[in-house]
């Protein structure tokens, strides 16, 4: 079974056009809760969330709209990163996790991306059936079962809480002063609030969304944005975030970048000389440079 409609990471496009539409959205939300309930179970769960686009409140309305007339309770998350998504889903136990972004793309897109149970993607295999089931007949819930939607408003702060658990117990970030540029997007509030909360000092950039101004001369895509705030203020380290907080470049006290192959060698190195480097390996993709084999 092929897939079409799905790309590697969900489906994208313009805003309003095909095959980011409402009708669209409409029709995907109605068959993965088609996918979802082809089991004859009444409790399934969906958590949503999205970036801070202009066309996501559009779109997340669509999609509820479609999960809900199948039966589908939704949960509402509003703008959190994509890495939250997965999280919540595996964590509040839902069946689909669903986040409603473009990424690193102008705000002009928007995509959406499927979670599966275990908060990780979606398989291939899942998104073909769910897309074939999109022009067929889509069993409607009875009046009484349609699924019910509710927005879930400590979302952000559980997600937050977790990512403090990831930093070893007792690590404080005391004297360590942070640019940190949220692209205007789903990270705006998170992530200086949890660097805030772990002891550095914070200058904020991109935390101002509007809906429209998402990766607009900030963000990772724009890391001489940072750069120009680490050298003002002097600060020990720039972090520059993408629209859906799921890349990052990270800058020094000069405003130099260090790119994901430089930040996963300084890792690997650093985790090897703690012997926390499992197997002595460092995994990457085809797309990492190959300086990282030698």
């Amino acid at each position: 079974m092929t897939r079409k409609l799905f790309g590697t990471d969900g489906v994208r496009g313009r805003a309003n056009s095909w095959p980011m539409t409402a009708e669209l959205a409409l029709k995907l939300g109605a068959a993965a809760g088609r996918y979802f309930r082809r089991d004859g179970s009444a409790a399934h769960r969906v958590v949503i969330g999205k970036d801070t686009r202009l066309s996501g409140y559009m779109l997340e309305n669509a999609l509820t709209a479609g999960l809900t007339s199948t039966g589908m309770n939704v949960l509402l998350l509003g703008p959190v990163p994509t890495p939250a998504v997965g999280y919540l889903t595996r964590s509040m136990r839902a069946d689909l996790g669903v986040m409603i972004s473009a990424s690193h793309n102008p705000h002009q897109d928007n995509g959406i991306k499927f979670f599966g149970p275990d908060g990780f993607k979606l398989s291939d295999a899942a998104e073909a059936e769910i897309e074939a089931m999109i022009e067929g007949d889509i069993a409607l819930a009875k009046p009484e079962n349609i699924g019910r939607a509710r927005r879930i408003e400590d979302g952000r702060g559980r997600y937050q809480e977790f990512v403090k658990t990831s930093f070893p117990t007792g690590l404080r970030l005391d004297g360590l002063k942070v640019v940190i540029d949220c692209a205007n997007g789903a990270a705006y509030k998170a992530a200086p609030e949890v660097l805030w909360e772990l002891g550095a000092e914070v200058i904020p950039v991109g935390v101002a969304p509007n809906g429209t101004n998402i990766n607009d001369r900030c963000g990772s895509t724009h890391p001489e944005t940072a750069a120009e705030a680490v050298v003002a203020h002097g600060a020990h380290v720039g972090i520059s975030l993408d629209g859906d907080a799921d890349r990052v470049m990270i800058l020094d006290e000069a405003g130099h970048v260090a790119d994901g192959d430089q930040i996963m060698a300084l890792l690997a190195a650093r985790w090897a000389e703690e012997g926390r480097l499992t197997g002595g390996a460092l995994v990457a993709t085809v797309m990492s440079n190959l300086g990282l084999e030698r």
